[in-house]
């Protein structure tokens, strides 16, 4: 990049968004990607996922040693050079691609504990108490990819069993002991006191103060809780989900920004064709205009 163009920083879902729902494909976003590591810009995984899942999926991606936000915001990782110049405590030593992670949200087993006290009151599924067989009949993952899964620092993903009516319940019952209930593509997550949109501002604050330059932020995603990954970037795509979306509409009154179409996008299609749908449309209309479809060979 020249030193007159703002970075990209582009913070994306995975499931959903970009990657398909059904056979975890990145389809044609796949290519984008290249040019746009090319060009130099970051591409941030913002995910339920476990690092354990994202680990060899970053690799398959071409995306090895780029930061990622994990768990739904519970856990960020960030390249060493970034923390070089103001050191954090609670990082860990730098893995082998030079990441170095940091858990912003409660730990699991404080999570579990509660659950345990709510499971004779409410009637949930945790991933804690399934079987690798069971996580992988739900997620549609090999068993292998299943139990990376259920590898996880700062979350736990449930189904609901009981009356939709008593949902509101449980959340409020959770947010008692600190924790949020959010919804993503297939299940629920319980987490503490961070969502996407909190970890995507940490990690939007941590590069400026390393780098000392606003970048241009490109948010995606497809449930509800990308809802305030999309309100925490400069420009959002909101891609169409699968099944029931009731509750991420219900939830997008909470966001008046992204109603406003000069900020975020709203694709027509699914999974990675929205994602590269959405993307075309910010090349084409956003700002700063050195980020062009034409610049990246498209």
């Amino acid at each position: 990049m020249s030193e007159t163009q703002a970075p990209l920083l582009l913070l994306t879902d995975l499931d959903g968004s970009l990657l398909d729902h059904h056979d975890y494909s990145p389809g044609p976003a796949r290519s984008w990607l290249t040019r746009l590591r090319a060009r130099g810009a970051w591409i941030v995984p913002n995910t339920s996922k476990t690092a354990a899942e994202l680990a060899p999926l970053m690799g398959s991606l071409g995306l090895a040693g780029q930061p990622w936000i994990a768990e739904n915001g519970g856990v960020v990782a960030l390249p060493a050079d970034w923390l070089s110049a103001y050191p954090l405590e609670e990082a860990s030593a730098p893995d082998a691609h030079g990441l170095c992670r940091i858990a912003v949200a409660m730990p699991r087993d404080r999570i579990l504990a509660v659950l345990e006290e709510l499971i004779g009151e409410f009637a949930f599924e945790g991933f804690a108490s399934m079987s690798v067989a069971r996580i992988s009949e739900l997620t549609g993952l090999g068993e292998g990819d299943a139990a990376l899964a259920g590898q996880r620092d700062a979350s736990e993903p449930l189904v609901w069993r009981d009356a939709p009516e008593r949902l509101e319940d449980f959340r409020t019952r959770l947010a008692s002991h600190g924790l949020k209930l959010t919804r993503g593509g297939r299940f629920h997550h319980v987490i503490g006191d961070s969502d996407k949109g909190v970890a995507a501002r940490y990690l939007i604050a941590r590069y400026r103060l390393c780098e000392r330059v606003r970048p241009w932020t490109l948010g995606f995603g497809d449930g509800a809780n990308d809802l305030p990954l999309l309100a925490a970037v400069d420009n959002a795509v909101l891609i169409p989900g699968v099944g029931d979306t009731s509750q991420r509409d219900r939830e997008l009154a909470d966001y008046p920004q992204l109603a406003d179409e000069r900020r975020c996008f709203r694709a027509n299609l699914p999974g990675p064709q929205g994602w590269v749908e959405g993307l075309r449309h910010w090349l084409a209309n956003g700002q700063p205009e050195e980020w062009t479809s034409r610049g990246l060979g498209a």
